[in-house]
């Protein structure tokens, strides 16, 4: 399974978008292109170059969370090319920022067709669950997703799937769930796992000066890089933020 260069791409931006990059050209090496890209391959060159200029332009759009410019990029591709199932899969993310579910899980239902084993796609449709409320479903997405990684997974990225499971555990009310995800961590953990992780804890106990503080914390301690995105997008699109915290027992 071909899984380094879209793991890579994870862990270097830390949020699952898709990526474009010129084929070779060589005739050897087209034979084990997918189809897609053996059609875009034979594109004249300042047609590839002006799609792949929109590509990464929508991948900066994004970064930035201007959604709305990065769907726009998006079409002047397809302008271009159609086919390539990774615009379809940046096009999702955005969708799903601006809380388009349902035409989000189009967009992915056509990505997984078209690449069934892509660890991307399967983050994307993680996400999906949870911003929708289907948090079980969710779980169980980040499951097959860690059966398809490789034994030597970056620890980085396993700790984002780790905080979108715990997410999605607290969602459901299974606190001593997610508590058993973060065993062991303690501020002296290099991640940003758990400040991120004590910050939902004290939401779910509607203490929210205190999940500011350790989010203030976090983004202090891990300031360089994009280290943190990823943990705050899923605090985002979880809406955890806006659920009710359980009363204390007794009461």
């Amino acid at each position: 399974m071909r899984l380094l260069p879209a793991l890579l791409l994870m862990l270097a931006v830390l949020q699952p978008i898709a990526h474009a990059q010129e084929p070779p050209q060589a005739a050897g090496a087209t034979a084990q292109l997918p189809a897609w890209l053996v059609e875009f391959s034979n594109l004249p060159r300042n047609d590839r170059e002006q799609y792949l200029r929109a590509f990464n332009n929508a991948k900066v759009a994004y970064q930035q969370g201007q959604w709305v410019a990065c769907i726009g990029y998006l079409a002047d591709c397809e302008m271009i090319f159609r086919g390539n199932p990774n615009v379809w899969n940046l096009r999702a993310c955005c969708l799903m920022e601006q809380k388009y579910f349902e035409e989000a899980a189009e967009e992915l239902m056509r990505v997984r067709k078209a690449m069934p084993n892509d660890p991307v796609t399967v983050m994307n449709l993680a996400n999906l669950h949870m911003a929708s409320g289907r948090y079980q479903e969710s779980i169980d997405t980040i499951h097959e997703l860690r059966d398809m990684l490789p034994y030597e997974t970056e620890p980085e990225l396993l700790h984002v799937l780790d905080f979108r499971e715990l997410l999605c555990h607290v969602q459901l009310g299974q606190l001593e769930e997610a508590k058993k995800l973060v065993k062991g961590l303690s501020p002296i953990s290099d991640t940003p796992l758990y400040y991120y992780s004590q910050a939902v804890f004290a939401l779910a106990e509607g203490n929210r000066v205190e999940a500011s503080r350790l989010l203030r914390i976090a983004s202090s301690i891990f300031s360089k890089g994009n280290t943190i995105v990823p943990f705050q997008r899923a605090l985002d699109l979880s809406g955890i933020a806006e659920m009710q915290p359980n009363p204390p027992s007794g009461k």
